[in-house]
């Protein structure tokens, strides 16, 4: 497939994740069809990013950054601290649908670990407390 279709493909696909959460089955049927590329492909793109996800999400997605340099600040110890908080696992959301925990292999801030992404928010510098009152402050 030409980059320029490729692009083109992405951008369709932000659209539907952003108007609906995530990109559902018929979603990709539509797409699929409309652009006569098989679903397995569209499965590909969707699963080599990150962003993009198949099941409905929480309100808030919480990315834990997995990278050498937050393992080293202590990043798995928040890991631990966020999933018994939120009753989770990683890649799981909260009953109420408020929050979705995912763990990232980098969020390019390793210069101030541990880092943490609440939806388009950084949080660097991270410790349990703080881990805490971020959530805590989230509506």
């Amino acid at each position: 497939m030409e980059k320029y279709y490729e692009k083109e493909l992405l951008e369709e696909l932000h659209d539907v994740q952003e108007t609906y959460g995530f990109i559902s089955e018929e979603d990709i049927l539509r797409i699929s069809k409309k652009r006569n590329i098989p679903k397995a492909h569209l499965y590909g793109v969707i699963s080599f990013y990150s962003m993009f996800h198949l099941e409905p999400t929480g309100k808030y997605i919480i990315r834990i950054c997995d990278s050498v340099s937050c393992r080293l600040n202590n990043s798995v110890e928040l890991l631990k601290t966020l999933k018994e908080y939120l009753n989770v696992e990683e890649n799981q959301t909260t009953k109420d649908k408020k929050f979705t925990l995912e763990v990232v292999e980098c969020l390019g801030h390793c210069d101030e670990g541990p880092v943490m992404m609440v939806n388009d928010t950084y949080y660097t510098h991270l410790t349990t407390n703080k881990v805490i009152k971020i959530l805590d402050s989230l509506e």
